[in-house]
C-alpha cells in the first residue's frame, strides 16, 4: 500500500513519504531502474529472464495476458505490479484508451484474492476524456488501488503537457510514477508537479549510445572533442573516456548517469525541505526553450492545482528570477488575494504611489525613510489620510499596511531599471484594479520614475481619479523630487481640508492583514472600533477587545496569530475551519486521521480554527496541509496547535 507522511508545509504538490512494498518501506521519491545501488528500486518485466531476484521490484505485466493467475503466482510479496498495456496505445485515440483501462479493471477482477490491490499500479493513457477519467479512477480507488503511472516522451511538448494534466486528476493519496524519457533536468520539475517515482530508462539508453548525462546537458563521448573533466566516482580514474573499450565505456557511463539522477533527486528533496524547490525549477528550465514554455503553460493552466499545495507563509528569501516567476503560484495568488480581499480604509483621501526598494519591508529602507520623512514634514498628523501604495514587479501593488506580509517582505528580483512588456502589463492591471477600490474624488500622487512611471502612464486612461506627477523624470529620492512631493502634499492638504488626528497605522495594518488572511469581514470582526492595540509593528502588536486578546500581529511574518477568542469571532465567516472528530484534543497537534471535514480553501501555512461537532472552537493553530489533504490523508500532522480549550 502507499502512504504519504507530510512534513511541515510544502513547496507545491511535491511531497516526501513512504511506499510500502510488502514488508519493505521505501522512502519516496525514488528512482526505478537497474537495482545497481540500494537507493534504486528495481524495474523489470514479469516473466522475463531479467526479472531480478534482489530487493523490491516494480514488475510490468506484459500484454497480451493468457493466464493471469499463473503469471503472478511467483510474484514476491515485496514486488509491485504495473498493470498491462498494449503497443502504441497513445496513438490509437480515446476508444483504445478506454479499452486499456477496462482491461486493467478486468485483470484486477481476475486476480482478486491473489494480489492485494494496493500493490497494483494503473497505467493512465494520454487520450482520454477528463470526466470519464475521474469516474474510472474512482472505480480503481474503490477496489483498493493506490498508485498510477503516467508516460512522458521527454520532448516537453503537447504529449508531456497532456501527461501533466492527467497527473493533476489523480487522487492525492496515490503514488505517481513518471515513465518514459525522463532527462535529469526534468526531475525537479516533475517532482514539483507531484511525481514520486522516476524512470531511469533514459540513463541506460544514453549510456548504450555513448552519451554522458549532466544536470542540464549531455555529451557524446564517441566524438572528436575531448570529454569534460568529471570527478565522480565512475569517471575519476579515466582521463580520457574515448580510450576505453565499448563495454568499459558503457559501464562507466551508466554508473555516471545513475549518479547524476541520484544527485539531482537529492538536490530536489533538499530544496523542498528548504522551501526552495520552485526556485530550483525556475533556475533549471532555462536549459531549453521547451522546458521554459512548459513551465509557463503549466503555471497558467494548472494554477489551481499548484496553488492548492503552495504555502501561504514563509520566512525564506523568495528569489523571483525572471518571466518564469511572474505567474508562479505564490506571486499570482498574492495579486489575486489583494484584488479580491483588500479594501482601503474610508479615511484615505489621497493615494501616493511609490517605487519599491531592495530592502524589505520597504519602510525600513533608506529611500522609503526619506519618503516618510517628506510626507510627515508636509502634512504631519494627516498622514493617515494617505494611502501609501508601492509599485513593484511582479507582485503589482502593495499597500503600506501589507508590506510585512509574505511574500511582500521576502521577495527579491534582479534590478536593471528597465521593465519588460509583461511586467508592465501585470503591474498596470494590478494598479487599475487597486485604484478602482477608491472614490473617484480621491487624488493620485505619482512619485515614481522609469519603469514605475511607465506603469502609471499605462493605467492613466483607465482610472477615474486624476493623477499628479512629482518627479519630472528625476530619481524619486533626489532632493528636487522630495521637495516637489512635499509641495504637492501641502497643496493637497489644503484642497481636501485634511485634518490631523491620532495615527491609524496599527488599525489599518491589522484590519488589512485580517481581511487578506481570512477574507472580507475578518478585519472588523477581529479589530472592531474601540479595540486596544499595543506594541511595535516590527516585533508584535497585540489586539484586545474588552480586555480580552483576539489576535496578535507578528512582525517577522506579517501575519495574524489567533487566540481562542479571535477564532470564535471568525466562526460566522465560515472560512478556514477544520472539524476534529475526536472526543478530546490531546497534545500540540491535530493529525489527519482525526479530520473528516475541512474548508477546501485551506492552504499549508494558513491560520485555522479547529471546531468540534457542535461548531465550537476548541483550538487555533497553523495548517500543515491543504484542506483536501487533511480529509484524504490518514496520516500526517494536519494542524500545529497554538491555543486549545483546556
Amino acid at each position: 500500500m502507499t502512504e504519504f507522511l507530510i512534513g511541515r508545509g510544502h513547496d507545491g504538490p511535491a511531497r516526501v513519504g513512504v511506499y510500502k512494498m510488502g514488508s519493505t518501506k521505501v522512502q519516496t521519491p525514488f528512482l526505478v531502474g537497474p537495482p545497481s545501488t540500494e537507493s534504486i528500486i528495481g524495474y523489470a518485466t514479469l516473466g522475463r529472464n531479467d526479472s531480478p531476484a534482489g530487493g523490491p521490484t516494480i514488475l510490468a505485466i506484459p500484454s497480451p495476458i493468457h493466464d493471469s493467475k499463473s503469471l503472478i503466482s511467483g510474484v514476491r510479496e515485496d514486488d509491485s505490479l504495473l498493470l498491462p498495456s498494449f503497443p502504441a496505445v497513445s496513438t490509437l485515440g480515446t476508444e483504445a484508451a478506454e479499452i486499456l483501462l477496462e482491461n486493467q479493471l478486468r485483470f484486477i477482477d481476475e486476480v482478486q484474492g491473489k494480489v492485494d490491490p494496493s500493490r497494483l499500479i494503473v497505467r493512465i493513457p494520454q487520450q482520454f476524456d477528463s470526466e470519464k477519467l475521474a469516474s474510472i479512477l474512482a472505480e480503481f480507488s474503490s477496489l483498493g488501488v493506490r498508485a498510477a503511472s503516467v508516460s512522458l516522451d521527454g520532448w516537453l511538448g503537447p504529449h508531456d503537457y497532456s501527461a501533466l494534466g492527467k497527473r493533476t486528476m489523480l487522487p492525492i493519496d496515490w503514488l505517481t510514477i513518471a515513465l518514459g524519457r525522463i532527462s535529469p533536468s526534468s526531475v525537479p520539475f516533475l517532482f514539483y508537479l507531484g511525481f514520486d517515482v522516476f524512470d531511469l530508462g533514459y540513463a541506460i539508453e544514453s549510456a548504450s549510445r555513448g552519451v554522458r548525462l549532466w544536470n542540464l546537458s549531455e555529451e557524446s563521448i564517441t566524438g572528436r572533442i575531448l570529454p569534460r573533466t568529471c570527478s565522480c566516482i565512475a569517471c575519476a580514474d579515466h582521463s580520457d573516456l574515448r580510450e576505453l573499450c565499448r563495454d568499459e565505456l558503457h559501464t562507466v557511463l551508466l554508473r555516471h548517469n545513475l549518479n547524476i539522477y541520484q544527485s539531482i533527486l537529492s538536490e530536489s528533496i533538499q530544496s523542498l525541505r528548504l522551501g526552495r524547490l520552485r526556485w530550483l525549477v525556475e533556475s533549471m528550465v532555462h536549459s531549453s526553450t521547451a522546458a521554459a514554455s512548459l513551465l509557463r503553460m503549466t503555471d497558467r493552466s494548472l494554477f489551481a492545482f499548484l496553488e492548492e499545495f503552495t504555502p501561504t507563509s514563509g520566512q525564506t528569501n523568495l528569489s523571483l528570477i525572471g518571466p518564469e516567476s511572474y505567474n508562479s503560484p505564490t506571486v499570482k495568488r498574492f495579486r489575486d488575494c489583494l484584488a479580491s480581499r483588500y479594501t482601503p480604509p474610508e479615511h484615505k483621501k489621497l493615494i501616493l504611489l511609490l517605487p519599491c526598494s531592495a530592502r524589505k519591508p520597504y519602510s525600513e529602507s533608506k529611500s522609503h525613510q526619506r519618503f516618510i520623512k517628506a510626507i510627515e514634514h508636509s502634512i504631519g498628523t494627516t498622514r493617515s489620510s494617505v494611502a501609501e501604495t508601492i509599485l513593484t514587479s511582479p507582485l503589482g501593488v502593495i499597500p503600506r499596511e501589507l508590506e510585512r506580509l509574505y511574500p511582500a517582505a521576502y521577495y527579491d528580483i534582479p534590478v536593471t531599471g528597465n521593465w519588460d512588456t509583461e511586467e508592465t502589463e501585470i503591474a498596470t492591471e494590478a494598479l487599475v484594479t487597486h485604484l478602482q477600490k477608491f472614490a473617484e474624488s480621491a487624488e493620485v500622487v505619482a512619485h515614481v520614475s522609469g519603469g514605475y512611471l511607465d506603469v502609471v502612464k499605462s493605467a492613466e486612461d483607465r482610472v477615474n481619479q486624476s493623477i499628479v506627477y512629482t518627479t519630472d523624470q528625476h530619481s524619486p529620492s533626489s532632493f528636487d523630487s522630495l521637495q516637489s512631493l512635499q509641495n504637492v502634499l501641502k497643496d493637497m492638504r489644503e484642497i481636501f481640508s485634511l485634518k490631523g488626528g491620532p495615527p491609524t497605522l496599527f488599525e489599518d495594518t491589522l484590519r488589512a492583514t485580517a481581511d487578506y488572511q481570512f477574507g472580507p469581514g475578518a478585519g472588523e470582526a477581529l479589530v472592531p472600533d474601540g479595540a486596544k492595540l499595543g506594541g511595535k509593528l516590527y516585533r508584535m502588536v497585540v489586539c484586545r477587545v474588552n480586555k480580552e486578546q483576539t489576535c496578535a500581529f507578528i512582525g517577522d511574518g506579517g501575519s495574524l496569530s489567533l487566540t481562542l477568542e479571535g477564532g470564535r469571532r471568525l466562526i460566522p465567516l465560515r472560512r478556514y475551519w477544520v472539524r476534529f472528530e475526536g472526543r478530546k484534543l490531546q497534545g500540540g497537534s491535530v493529525f489527519a486521521v482525526g479530520i473528516n471535514e475541512a474548508d477546501s480553501g485551506i492552504r499549508p501555512g494558513d491560520e485555522v480554527l479547529v471546531l468540534n461537532n457542535q461548531d465550537e472552537v476548541i483550538a487555533v493553530g497553523r495548517s500543515e496541509m491543504s484542506g483536501r489533504e487533511m480529509c484524504d490523508f490518514k496520516k500526517g500532522q494536519a494542524v500545529s496547535v497554538r491555543h486549545k480549550v483546556k
